[in-house]
């Protein structure tokens, strides 16, 4: 008989027990692997070290995967793209299956006699707990910290209907950086539970809930983390399996079992207090590691010339340009914002009468008065294109500037501008009401 309570192993497993642990050693055994080296680099980019080359190892999976792709699953699989959800991940992800059912069943075969795996529970636990508690890590200190939904300025005015379902989820959760917070720390909390091996049962269990969430967001929003926050969630299952009984009966039986500590990793107390210790020194270190990146990140310097500017006049080869709708050159806005998911100093996006965008990165000279923008932002996937624009501006009166160029897209232009202030909108506006006397949904 299996009994896996509180991570306590007793007596002999059930056959479909021992198969499904066999499974889960391999499937989620790769998973986690791939997951670790897919964060190498950026834990080690947090500390300091260049780490572009621990990727290269994947490169040794691509050709089978291609194949697979092309022959099996008729999907063209894209020579830059390896991310979450392309046609390289989910192909990866079937071979894993594939590769983890050959191997459960020759482990079956080959290990037929054995009743349970007691040490080896653990120390899959261990490796799985920390798998998972990374990427809690990671993802929920990029809530916490608020860089991976930062606000954005251009959306204030970007029509609505431009949006996609993922910039709306994202735009909607900018708003409040309080709600976002939370998300985060529901999310570090889960991972920081994961340290601790008496706490796996808890941990597991709010890793599921973030992970149902975030699951569904990701579902209903078209967000493309399909295949990693699926993974997560079957991995949150798999680590509260050992513990689904107790839970039923404790939450629909009213009878909780009694209380039962973990399966040791080593025969001594004393190695297994060390082995204590070394899981929350080292769990630390990568929340440590995690925060400091989020938060370089974050505490950027706002750009000079932060804020919305509405075009007012705009001229080019010394002529004015009226304001219709069917002009391609001419200007609406401009918008001066944060660096959050590219490398310059500052992000320039250019409002097209037609409500277009044009997005920049460049810097910012202000003894100067200059503007250089040097890469190109594809919207919505931040592919980088290098380009060189100068444009020169200058403050004619308080709250008005004129930016000019020689050379913007063939053209020798003359901007005025009115500044706007983004706390003027609705969306930042409103702030928080303890007492409505009336809705307020517009």
């Amino acid at each position: 008989m299996l009994q896996k309570d509180g991570g306590a192993i007793e007596g002999r497993w059930h056959p479909p027990a021992l198969i499904g642990f066999r499974f889960g050693v391999c499937y989620f055994g790769s998973f986690g692997l791939a997951g670790v080296l897919g964060l190498m680099p950026i834990m080690l980019a947090g500390l300091g070290f260049e780490a572009g080359s621990v990727l290269h190892v994947l490169t040794l999976a691509r050709p089978p995967i291609e194949w697979t792709a092309t022959h099996v699953l008729g999907l063209h699989v894209s020579s830059t793209q390896v991310g979450s959800d392309s046609a390289f991940q989910w192909t990866a992800l079937f071979l894993l299956v594939v590769i983890a059912a050959v191997a459960t069943a020759g482990w079956s075969v080959l290990d037929r006699r054995r009743v349970r795996y007691t040490r080896l529970f653990a120390w899959t636990q261990l490796y799985l707990r920390f798998v998972l508690a990374l990427a809690m890590f990671y993802f929920g200190m990029a809530k916490a910290i608020p860089t991976q939904m930062p606000f954005v300025l251009n959306r204030l005015v970007e029509p609505y209907g431009n949006f996609s379902p993922e910039g709306v989820l994202w735009s909607q959760v900018s708003v409040s950086q309080p709600y976002e917070i939370a998300l985060g720390a529901a999310e570090l909390l889960a991972g920081l539970l994961l340290l601790v091996p008496r706490a796996t049962a808890a941990g597991a269990l709010l890793c599921a809930v973030d992970m149902t969430q975030v699951f569904l967001l990701n579902m209903t929003y078209d967000i493309r983390l399909k295949t990693v926050s699926s993974q997560f969630l079957l991995l949150s299952l798999f680590l509260l399996a050992p513990y689904a009984r107790r839970l039923l009966a404790a939450l629909f039986a009213g009878h909780p079992g009694p209380a039962t500590g973990p399966v040791p990793l080593f025969g001594s107390a004393r190695a297994n207090r060390i082995a204590l210790v070394a899981q929350l020194v080292v769990g630390l270190l990568l929340l440590g590691v995690f925060g400091a990146q989020n938060w370089r990140q974050w505490s950027k310097d706002t750009p000079n010339l932060y804020g919305i500017y509405r075009v007012d006049g705009f001229s080019s080869e010394g002529y004015p340009r009226d304001p219709l709708l069917t002009d391609e050159l001419r200007w609406r806005r401009v918008v001066i914002d944060r660096p959050f998911h590219v490398s310059d100093p500052m992000v320039l996006t250019i409002q097209h009468m037609d409500d277009s965008f044009e997005v920049y990165g460049g810097t910012i000279d202000p003894k100067r008065h200059i503007i250089d923008l040097h890469h190109r932002i594809a919207l919505g996937t931040y592919e980088e294109t290098p380009v060189r624009v100068r444009l020169t501006y200058w403050w004619p009166a308080p709250g008005r500037m004129v930016i000019d160029a020689d050379d913007y897209a063939g053209h020798r232009i003359h901007t005025s501008f009115t500044e706007l202030d983004p706390k003027s909108f609705p969306l930042l506006e409103r702030g928080f009401s303890w007492v409505q006397e009336q809705p307020y949904n517009r």
